[in-house]
């Protein structure tokens, strides 16, 4: 697939500090106004058209993140709508309908937010006009998996922890993933049948101390008999599987994960 019909990785991180000298609440339609500054600022220019981000990630502080919220799903529907519209009016295309999540976290300071913006035309969004329910639905479609699907779940409050990741180790659990190299190096995840989302991020499932790595990097899902299938989230310097540079790819205990300065290895526990 060529350039021109898919772009897949981190465009920006957008830190917006319009709220910080506010005393008012934080407003939906703020998010709005800046949500439409990210798309213009991120577009792409390509032979016949002007393509602009069709994911977005918005990160609010908690105290911000609860009021929006409550407004369910269709809030980012109405926003999905909104941004769509937006780009027809300028003439930019999407790569598929905007995609709009909405995250609490810490780490952002209260009437702020961060934008984290992608290009990624596996993702389908349903923005429910012809079901009974508004639930936005995204489907990843990776190659040789047509049947493969991802249910996500919009509004999420980040309640990740920086807890020693070894402690973390189901005592049931047959699968683990071990960390041999890098600033997180002993540490050990528990595999088990859900996906793994691994990065700096502190919402992420498995947080690492490693620079060189993105905020969502990688994510791991179970793949049946076949391993665990490897799924690169648009990272800046990549993922590797013994040294060969990887975007999807399956996966078997033994193999060396690179991203970063890290390597990872799935690893059979001797715990039953």
């Amino acid at each position: 697939m060529s350039l021109l019909t898919r772009f897949e990785g981190v465009a920006e991180f957008l830190f917006t500090e319009a709220f910080k000298k506010s005393a008012a609440r934080l407003q939906p339609v703020e998010i709005a106004k800046e949500l439409v500054k990210s798309m213009l600022r991120n577009k792409q220019v390509s032979i016949s058209q002007v393509y602009v981000p069709n994911i977005y990630r918005v990160f609010l502080h908690p105290s911000d993140w609860g009021p929006i919220a409550s407004f369910g799903d269709a809030f980012l529907i109405e926003l999905s709508k909104y941004l769509f519209a937006e780009a027809e009016r300028n003439g930019y295309t999407f790569l598929t309908k905007p995609a709009i999540e909405l995250h609490g976290d810490e780490t952002v300071n209260p009437r702020q937010m961060v934008i984290e913006v992608d290009f990624d035309d596996s993702i389908v969004v349903d923005w429910g006009d012809e079901e009974s329910n508004n639930e936005l639905e995204y489907e990843h479609l990776p190659p040789n998996q047509s049947n493969w699907r991802e249910s996500t779940t919009i509004f999420r409050e980040s309640v990740k922890t920086n807890l020693p990741a070894e402690s973390i180790v189901g005592r049931k659990s047959d699968y683990f993933l071990e960390i041999i190299e890098g600033p997180d190096i002993g540490q050990s995840f528990s595999l088990k049948d859900e996906e793994v989302i691994i990065g700096r991020h502190g919402q992420c499932d498995l947080v690492l101390h490693d620079p060189e790595i993105s905020r969502r990097h990688l994510k791991i899902a179970p793949g049946g008999e076949k391993g665990w299938w490897l799924d690169d989230l648009g990272s800046t310097n990549g993922t590797f599987v013994n040294g060969q540079r990887i975007t999807h790819h399956t996966t078997a205990p033994g193999d060396r994960i690179s991203i970063g300065q890290s390597v990872l290895v799935i690893q059979r526990s001797p715990l039953k």
